[in-house]
């Protein structure tokens, strides 16, 4: 298992840093890095071998070998904002509770690759088939990307609070990079069945 770190990991604690906020950034980071592990232990439970985990700054992404079936992958998914759960309730401290409920908030938005996403995704795919499942799953992963970067342009404009943006634009922009691989596999899945 490699693992690897972002360079936009030292940039936001680099920016943490100057506006002052670096206790709660390493409060935050540190529940973030224990909600990652919940789905890499989950992941090795179910014989899912992890290839690769690279640290960014506002989780970190776990690259799986193999094909993973949807049961599995709903249950990986799944484990991280179970963990966040507990660990709001575990810790009698107002800070540790609401950055485990916002955490767990976050990851439950459902836009793919985010927890939410990932669990939404296989629900629709067991429901209604691959083929359809996928085609809404990414409609409502528009409407909601649509929403969270209005959302976050009215608390920037508004408050002043450009943190939100960041976060959404960075989601934005794994979740092209998700929709990308995908494309890729099914042309290789197409490919492969049409041989």
């Amino acid at each position: 298992m490699i693992l690897k770190i972002h360079i936009t990991l030292f940039l936001a604690l680099l920016y943490n840093l100057y506006i002052g906020k670096k206790e709660i950034f390493f409060i935050a980071y540190m529940f973030i890095i224990m909600h990652e592990l919940a789905h890499m232990i989950v992941a090795i439970l179910l014989k899912v071998d992890i290839e690769e985990i690279t640290l960014l700054p506002f989780g970190a992404t776990a690259k799986y070998s193999g094909k993973m079936n949807l049961c599995k992958e709903f249950f990986i998914a799944l484990a991280g904002p179970l963990a966040s759960l507990l660990f709001a309730f575990i810790y009698h401290n107002d800070t540790y509770f609401k950055v485990n409920l916002l955490i767990l908030v976050f990851n439950l938005i459902p836009i793919y690759p985010l927890d939410g996403g990932r669990m939404l995704k296989v629900l629709l795919t067991c429901v209604l088939g691959k083929k359809l499942g996928v085609k809404i799953n990414n409609l409502l992963n528009k409407i909601a990307i649509i929403f969270l970067i209005t959302f976050a342009f009215y608390m920037a404009f508004q408050y002043k609070n450009y943190s939100f943006l960041l976060i959404n634009l960075y989601v934005l922009k794994i979740y092209k990079e998700e929709r990308q691989k995908d494309r890729i596999l099914s042309i290789i899945n197409y490919l492969q069945i049409n041989k």
